[in-house]
């Protein structure tokens, strides 16, 4: 299947978010607003909001092209072995250099290196490739459905696992803040109607872009009323956190909506275009190898966060930091790409 540039741009656009957010938030930019009520930090959460979306926009994408696509082992395969890759190979590389504290590696810390989704060193990775186990069932599921069996399958979920989790002023027992395999199926059943069926409630270019930045402004709003009365009474410390979660209602919508926006892009085909089109594919590459567990903590430090915290000049060292993760990680999955490549003759 022929990859549609609008969409290879959003998942450029969603991985550079993801990696905004973890400088800010490992770098300690972005602190709970119950504790800092400064312009800077309200800054860091404005942008955090702006960027929420980006995993679940990776996985509507996702979704939305397997509901058409054949399922093959081959890919799953190649989806396990890039995990491994990087999960084995990045300690193995900081241990060999002295990097970080890898060295001091318990036998239980290693585990993680060589079970990486088992034992969720990754929990998008491990959300991921769970979910594509299940394609094979899901996609024809999708299609045996007629549109109001799957409108009613989808509101079940959405009512389990988003609907009542936005409204508790309570934490719930089996709320995982959309971090899990059942959040993941929820949106892959999403992507799956709009595929099939569409929602007229996004459609229109400025329309979904407008209730994109309404979703955010209502994730960044609910929160700091919730820190400033948190910092006044001690009271809701923990709904403050509730609107940055992937499954919370507003996130969701802004999350649809900015899938939207690139869903309706007709992209002109151009020099930059086309580069865009072909680094996408190695944007996994770049969640695994800056989110490994031996330096996922570390490289915000490398990249200058700590001269920048408590000033507003943390946004250009913040695309800076996006800038240099994504090309070193390009780099390093283009050639993991080329390794591979040499084992991979035959299809399975």
């Amino acid at each position: 299947m022929k990859r549609q540039a609008n969409f290879e741009i959003l998942r450029v656009v969603a991985m550079a978010m993801i990696v905004a957010m973890h400088f800010m938030l490992k770098g300690g930019i972005a602190v709970p607003m119950s504790d800092d009520g400064s312009a800077v930090n309200h800054l860091a959460w404005i942008i955090e909001a702006l960027c929420i979306v980006a995993a679940n926009c990776y996985v509507l994408i996702s979704g939305y092209f397997l509901v058409e696509k054949e399922w093959k082992l081959k890919k799953l395969i190649s989806l396990v072995a890039q995990v491994l890759f990087y999960s084995l190979l990045v300690p193995l590389v900081c241990l060999l250099m002295g990097i970080g504290d890898v060295a001091k590696w318990t036998v239980y810390e290693w585990i993680f290196a060589v079970l990486p989704l088992q034992m969720d060193h990754y929990w998008f990775a491990t959300s991921y490739v769970l979910l594509f186990m299940l394609v094979p069932v899901l996609a024809p599921g999708v299609k045996q459905l007629s549109k109001k069996q799957l409108q009613i399958t989808i509101g079940v979920l959405l009512f389990y696992y988003c609907v009542i989790k936005s409204l508790s002023p309570i934490l719930l027992s089996t709320d995982n803040y959309g971090y899990d395999l059942g959040w993941f199926i929820c949106l892959f059943l999403i992507a799956a109607y709009i595929r099939l069926y569409g929602i007229p409630f996004f459609e229109g270019i400025k329309k979904s872009i407008s209730i994109y930045l309404v979703s955010c402004a209502g994730i960044f709003g609910i929160s700091a009323i919730a820190g400033f009365i948190c910092r006044k009474t001690g009271a809701l410390k923990y709904y403050m956190d509730m609107p940055y979660c992937y499954n919370y209602f507003l996130t969701l919508i802004g999350s649809v909506a900015l899938f939207y926006v690139f869903k309706q892009w007709r992209v002109k085909e151009g020099t930059v275009i086309r580069l865009i089109s072909q680094i996408a594919p190695y944007t996994f590459g770049v969640y695994l190898l800056h989110e490994n567990l031996a330096i996922r903590n570390l490289w915000p430090s490398w990249l200058g966060v700590e001269e920048v915290k408590g000033s507003p000049l943390f946004v250009l060292q913040m695309l800076f930091a996006v800038i240099i993760v994504f090309v070193f990680g390009i780099i390093v999955d283009f050639v993991r790409k080329k390794l591979f490549g040499l084992f991979d003759k035959k299809e399975v």
